[in-house]
């Protein structure tokens, strides 16, 4: 006999690095450092490099770039002026109920 129960999907799991709090990958905006020492932002979530994982939470990427929290997990000493350029003007564009990806759909709540 076969049994017509189905696994459900596993769901990928990640952590804001400034919050804390977890939630789906798919639902927070990886921040990549590439092979050449840059910065730049992977909405894909596929670009090869060093990742972190941030809420589309302004808050929290104000506090990330004030502290050296990215700079720690993306494994750098500091960021370029153009790079910080790049994060600072991304974080201008995001407010709370903007969704970062068409496949957004996030659960978790926001940590704070």
């Amino acid at each position: 006999m076969t049994s017509s129960h189905q696994r459900p999907k596993h769901i990928p799991t990640r952590m804001c690095i400034s919050c804390r709090s977890t939630g789906a990958k798919r639902g927070l905006v990886r921040v990549v450092r590439t092979a050449e020492g840059r910065v730049a932002i992977d909405i894909t979530g596929k670009r090869n490099g060093r990742g972190a994982y941030l809420c589309s939470n302004p808050s929290c990427w104000t506090t990330a770039l004030e502290r050296t929290s990215m700079q720690s997990a993306l494994r750098l000493s500091t960021f370029t002026e153009e790079d910080r350029a790049t994060l600072t003007s991304f974080a201008r564009t995001l407010t709370l109920e903007q969704p970062m990806t068409s496949g957004d759909v996030s659960t978790r709540q926001h940590g704070g």
